[in-house]
C-alpha cells in the first residue's frame, strides 16, 4: 500500500498561480491535488489521459470546443481522451480541486 498527505506529496507549480500535489501515482491511474489562484489560467491543451475531476473549493471554468463550463464546489466532470481544455479560475478566490488521471501524466512525474 502506498500513501501520501500534503507535506510529503511532490508539489509543482507548472505556472503562476497554479499549484499541483501528486497526491498518489500507481501504473494506471493518478490523484492530483490542484489549487488555482483567483484568475488564474491553464491554457488550451489536451491528453491521451481520462481526467476525472472534483471541485473542493471555489469555482472553475472549463472552455472546450463544445462550450464553456463553470463548476463550483462539490461538482465532478469528466474530460475524454484527447479532449480539448482550458481551464481557469473565475473567482471569487482560491479554487482547489482534485483530479484523477488514467492512465498517470507521464509529463507531471518528469517534473
Amino acid at each position: 500500500m502506498e500513501f501520501s498527505n500534503l507535506e510529503n506529496a511532490v508539489k509543482q507549480e507548472p505556472s503562476k498561480g497554479i499549484r499541483r500535489w501528486i497526491m498518489v501515482s500507481g501504473d494506471k491511474t493518478m490523484m492530483v491535488l490542484i489549487e488555482l489562484d483567483e484568475g488564474s489560467v491553464i491554457p488550451m491543451h489536451n491528453h491521451h489521459n481520462e481526467q476525472i475531476g472534483y471541485v473542493l473549493k471555489g469555482r472553475i471554468e472549463f472552455r472546450t470546443p463544445s462550450g464553456t463550463y463553470t463548476f463550483s464546489e462539490g461538482t465532478a466532470y469528466l474530460l475524454r481522451s484527447n479532449e480539448p481544455h482550458e481551464v481557469r479560475n473565475p473567482g471569487p478566490g482560491k479554487a482547489i480541486v482534485i483530479e484523477v488521471f488514467s492512465p498517470p501524466r507521464e509529463d507531471f512525474l518528469k517534473k
